[in-house]
């Protein structure tokens, strides 16, 4: 179900250099990673390709315009979240406390459905625009603070 939300979300999107292609690197356990890569690499969205990376290398994550962490280990995510901090990256996490803790999106969920809770003053600090028609959707949180 979150792939499905990553899909539409990558719609609401803007980057500063906008690509044909976009990499999306995925950083967890593989299954869901599996499933990532499966669901979405070679779609097309809207003028997008998307191409899915399991696990990138450092100098892979220097070409991610979006990486999705489901499941990471909080190691992990501290580690990858450094090397892109100030790049025009898409963060994406499972849990709310994501963006609080140096991502940008959490897709947290919530019984049978899916929350968005964006850090916008991050994504705004990267260069990364994220639509009204999303932000009216999500909870809007800061780096460390409770929303």
């Amino acid at each position: 179900m979150r792939v499905a939300y990553l899909y539409s979300l990558i719609k609401f999107v803007d980057w500063p250099a906008p690509q044909n292609d976009l990499l999306i690197g995925y950083v967890g356990t593989p299954g869901t990673g599996e499933t990532l890569l499966k669901s979405l690499d070679g779609r097309k969205s809207d003028a997008h390709t998307l191409h899915v990376v399991l696990s990138p290398s450092d100098e892979m994550l220097e070409r991610c315009e979006i990486i999705y962490f489901g499941d990471a280990s909080p190691e992990d995510i501290r580690k990858t979240l450094a090397k892109v901090d100030g790049r025009p990256v898409l963060t994406l996490g499972e849990t709310d406390s994501f963006p609080r803790r140096g991502g940008m999106v959490g897709l947290v969920k919530d019984e049978d459905h899916i929350e968005i809770v964006v850090n916008l003053e991050l994504a705004q600090r990267s260069g990364v625009k994220i639509s009204s028609r999303v932000l009216n959707l999500a909870t809007i949180v800061r780096s460390g603070g409770e929303g």
